[in-house]
């Protein structure tokens, strides 16, 4: 056999920076010699689909993905051993570890060179395999395991592992790394092209003991989800992102214990789909950004809905959702507290990410963290009752003026929480209703400078405000860009650019900035 024929079909390489899989192995005629036939990741880094000259050689899933390589320009990777000694080993020239030439810092005109102190040390204590916890092989084109044994007798307290974008071709190689580990907990295998495991390969009894998987960027489905998972029957937190997932039908036994599941990424288009994980029991964190979602429905009607009992957080930033029906939707989750919800159609619908804020927080009564800001029982309170203003019209054309309790179907279908604000805050006086105006003029912004002595020396802050913002939400704004403890202790006044005099104070938490007559350019002064 000649060392061209040693490369198997299914193998992965590297050329020139780009990751393929070998699909054929022979001559192609009229040319002499042997050939690789190979689809690309980056379909658009070939020439056709593996049919050359009118000759099928192979097929590729796009028309573009296939090319004809020799050998010498396949990079076939190294075992995991000798990748691991080449990035962790000790290196005995110190030069090697850090090239001065490399080491330099570019100002105005001039290069700086740096010294790195203490790289010597770091490759010293990495060099001592048996110490290792953590080991990251990312791009280092691992093919496989090697000697069997090796790894566990070199590496016994490994915990997290790092096998993304590597050679490594079938789920059952990867198996026979990190059944070698005893203590792993954490495995990334992402951006990888791995062979599922077949029928015998599932059967087998190997115990996997990670409960953190990335599997990210693998060009799988659902379908093919349900076939590896059954390696790790450990699970907690899943990383499933950015691969082919549409349905979410006939979930594994193997998932069921999840706590965190991470989808985004996926083309997964319905709610509904997304309904089919509802039987996670143990379920508390859902990561649903850029998946194509456009309107979310619990069918069961209940308030708090069956669905998700344990869902602390959900993520569903970039998506389709353009209507408050599906924000009230989310408030029938009982245990959810936790949401992120930026780049929605809704969010400019609102008339902008502040405007949409207080809308969700008045919405959703149990929510304490919004897109990664706290909401404080003052941000509340102020969201709520400008919630009460800005429908009180409504709410009295509906028969909340007079009778409450026949108030129309179709204004309890919009404001399912409004009743309920009431009863705990009051309703609003007819001078304090607003008339929802259209969105160019009710958002209309204007640009404020921040005046604080925390800044000491620094260029004033800037910022653009709704006029209708009131001084309760702009305290809110004002605590988190200054990290100030507690919105009590906030006095603000403003300075008109075009009037010369005292600082007017914005004394009333409930009135606006429109209230105050605040124009474009004025300063807004912070005292603490």
């Amino acid at each position: 056999m000649t060392n061209e024929e040693t490369i198997e079909i299914g193998a992965r390489i590297e050329s020139d920076g780009h990751y393929a899989t070998v699909m054929f192995v022979g001559p192609v005629p009229p040319t002499s010699g042997i050939w690789i036939g190979v689809e690309w990741d980056d379909p658009s880094r070939g020439k056709h689909d593996g049919c050359y000259e009118g000759v099928r050689y192979f097929s590729t899933e796009h028309s573009t993905a296939g090319s004809f390589l020799r050998l010498k320009k396949c990079n076939r990777g190294v075992p995991f051993m000798t990748a691991l000694v080449e990035k962790y080993g000790r290196v005995e020239d110190e030069n090697e570890l850090v090239r001065p030439e490399e080491m330099f810092v570019l100002g105005t005109n001039k290069k700086t060179h740096v010294e790195l102190v203490g790289a010597q040390k770091v490759n010293m204590e990495q060099s001592q395999f048996c110490k290792l916890k953590e080991v990251s092989l990312n791009g280092m084109h691992v093919n496989g395991a090697g000697n069997m044994g090796d790894i566990a007798r070199n590496l016994p307290n490994i915990r997290e592992l790092q096998l993304s974008n590597s050679l490594i071709s079938t789920w059952s190689q990867i198996i026979e790394i990190v059944s070698q580990m005893p203590l792993l907990k954490q495995l990334d295998v992402s951006l990888n092209r791995l062979q599922l495991p077949n029928v015998e390969d599932s059967r087998k009894n190997v115990c996997v003991p990670v409960e953190i998987l990335y599997a990210n960027r693998l060009n799988v489905d659902w379908q093919d989800v349900n076939k590896f998972i059954v390696l790790f029957k450990s699970l907690l937190e899943f990383h499933i992102c950015y691969n082919r997932i549409t349905y979410l039908e006939n979930c594994s036994v193997y998932i069921e214990n999840l706590t965190l599941l991470n989808l985004e990424g996926n083309p997964i288009h319905e709610w509904r789909n997304v309904l089919c994980l509802a039987d996670l029991k143990h379920l508390e964190t859902l990561i649903l950004n850029e998946t194509d979602l456009g309107e979310i429905v619990f069918p069961d009607g209940n308030y708090p809905t069956v669905h998700f009992p344990k869902l602390v957080s959900l993520s569903l930033s970039n998506n389709r959702i353009s209507e408050w029906s599906s924000v009230n939707e989310l408030n029938k989750l009982q245990s959810l507290t936790v949401l992120r919800f930026h780049r929605n159609p809704l969010v400019e619908k609102a008339g902008g990410s502040l405007e949409a804020r207080q809308v969700i927080i008045a919405k959703m009564s149990r929510i304490k963290m919004l897109n990664r800001m706290e909401v404080s029982a003052g941000e509340r309170r102020g969201a709520e009752l400008d919630y009460i203003k800005l429908y009180g019209l409504e709410w009295k054309a509906a028969g909340g003026g007079t009778d409450p309790t026949k108030l129309s179907s179709s204004f309890m279908d919009a404001h399912p929480r409004y009743v309920e604000l009431i009863k705990k805050l009051g309703s609003a006086e007819d001078s304090e209703m607003k008339k929802i105006e259209s969105s160019a003029l009710k958002n209309s912004l204007i640009r404020v400078k921040f005046k604080n002595p925390l800044l000491g020396d620094s260029p004033d802050l800037e910022k653009k405000l709704p006029l209708t913002m009131t001084i309760q939400k702009l305290k809110a704004l004002i605590q988190r860009m200054f990290k100030l403890p507690d919105q009590g202790i906030i006095r603000l006044s403003y300075v008109s650019q075009k009037m010369i005099g005292p600082e007017i104070d914005l004394d009333n938490n409930m009135r606006d900035l429109s209230y105050y007559s605040v124009e474009d350019g004025d300063t807004i002064c912070v005292h603490c």
